[in-house]
This record gives structure tokens, sequence and C-alpha cells, in this order.
């Protein structure tokens, strides 16, 4: 029995052909676009969250009672926010402090200890002393909710340098 060809109507091929086309012409736009955007600055990309919650600030704060330490707060991201979590006195709503383990221009080398004793952090780079509370070190902004759970806002210092940068080019195309 001989098999017989089957031609696809006129109308399917060019259906298709016009469909190829289209999506050949929407890549393209959408390429074109996207890096136009790249490029004009006016896209912001923004990767995980705007704050770090470590927790409850009842257990937070007895851990650091019981410890006589701040609680370290590693960047596991890879970059430079190592943070101190400090709180001072004795009522857990209150004191509480979010700072950098090392001044804003130190390298990565550099950070600051905690000397229980002294109830201060010394600086292993040179001779610098910071109070319990982190005064001179970058603070970060803290939240306590009606629930009791801390957070940080770790991106402060983020916004902070974007501030002033726009600033920067206010005052001198003011100038200009």
């Amino acid at each position: 029995m001989p098999v017989g060809s089957t031609k696809a109507p006129p109308r399917q091929i060019v259906f298709l052909f016009a469909a190829t086309i289209l999506g050949f012409v929407a890549m393209y736009f959408l390429f074109t676009r996207t890096a136009d955007l790249a490029q004009s600055g006016d896209v912001q990309i923004s990767i995980g969250d705007e704050v770090f919650a470590p927790g409850n600030i009842e257990r937070l704060s007895e851990d650091i009672e019981r410890e006589q330490t701040p609680l370290l707060l590693s960047d596991v991201s890879g970059g430079d926010r190592d943070i101190w979590l400090q709180h001072t006195g004795d009522e857990p709503g209150t004191g509480w402090f979010a700072f950098n383990v090392r001044p804003i221009d130190a390298s990565r080398d550099c950070f600051t200890n905690w000397e229980r004793d002294e109830q201060t952090f010394s600086y292993n780079c040179d001779d610098r002393v910071f109070p319990a509370d982190g005064e001179g070190l970058f603070q970060y902004p803290v939240n306590i909710s009606p629930t009791g759970d801390i957070t940080i806002d770790i991106n402060a210092a983020d916004r902070e340098t974007d501030a002033e940068t726009e600033a920067s080019e206010d005052s001198e195309q003011d100038e200009g």
C-alpha cells in the first residue's frame, strides 16, 4: 500500500513563518531594552533580604548576658558586613546595638575583639578601643517588633553611600 505525502496547508505554513518572525523580533527588543536599562542605571537589582532577623530579644539577651559577650554575626555571603550584636542594660526591650566589627576603612584582616574584663572592643590593627555600644563603628539600624523579634537593617550602609553619592552629584550639577 503506497504511503502518500501530506503537505501542510498553506495557512499553517504562513502562521508558523509569522510566529517565528514575531518571536525573533520580540527577543531582539527584549535583549536591547534590557541592555539599555542596565546601562542607564535606572534598574536596581535587589537580591536577598533588606533586613536580617537574628531572633527573639528574650533569648538573645539571655545568651549575651550568660556568655558576657556580644554576638558575632558573620557575613555568610562572603562580603564584609560582619556585625556585632550587643545588648546593654537589664531590659530586653531596650539597649540593642548592631555595628561593624571593623572601622569602615579597615581591611578584612583587621577587626575588633571583645574584651570581657574591660567591657570594650579592642582593634587588632592599631591601639584603638571602642565602647560596649560600638560608638565609632558603623551602626546598623535595629528594630524590635511588638512580638519581640529583632531585625537589623543590613543594607543601611549601602543606602547611606548611595545618598552621599547622589548629594555629591547634585552639588556638582548646581556648581556647573
